[in-house]
């Protein structure tokens, strides 16, 4: 039986110290991955101890584990698309952050900008009057930067509702230009 194998049967036993060993060196690993998705320290800090309080809760399976690093890796992955999704429903966009982004989507023609400026309300209207579903694909497309493998990811759909869902608005979108 190799260490890892040891560790997880020892931790599956409720052994604390083969816990706190497995916690001293995953957790740089854990924090700089949830860093890497979250993008803010201090929730980064608390997820990466929420795994590991997971993976305590969740002991008695660990003996069925292939793979201690896999199952860290996916546990840590699925607590962070959890937090953004999570994150994401609680956010209230201000209206001068979307309408910047509404803005930029709308025109990239200086001499439109104008034209753009009263488009921007009807456009905003547009995007509020969109389902909900099409409407939180959108803004996290265009207000968030995300792609649209992340967004199927943090909303539990396939890429290609994504893809079809961000079709959708920018047609309702276009139809304002026209």
């Amino acid at each position: 039986m190799d260490r890892k194998d040891e560790l997880k049967y020892l931790i599956a036993k409720s052994d604390k110290s083969a816990f706190a060993v497995v916690f001293r060196e995953y957790y740089s690993k854990v924090f700089s991955f949830v860093m890497s998705i979250v993008k803010d320290e201090s929730q980064a800090k608390d997820l990466a101890q929420e795994v590991f309080i997971k993976l305590w809760e969740k002991r008695r399976n660990l003996e069925t584990v292939q793979s201690l690093d896999d199952y860290l890796f996916i546990m840590t992955r699925n607590m962070c698309f959890d937090y953004l999704r999570k994150a994401y429903r609680r956010k209230k966009i201000s209206l001068d952050a979307l309408d910047s982004v509404l803005f930029a989507h709308i025109t990239t023609d200086p001499q439109k900008s104008q034209d753009a400026k009263s488009d921007l309300e009807q456009v905003r209207k547009v995007v509020f009057t969109m389902p909900q579903k099409r409407r939180d694909i959108y803004l996290m497309s265009r207000f968030d930067g995300y792609s649209n493998e992340d967004i199927a990811e943090i909303m539990g759909i396939s890429k290609k509702t994504v893809e079809n869902q961000l079709y959708l608005a920018a047609g309702k979108i276009k139809k304002i230009n026209s």
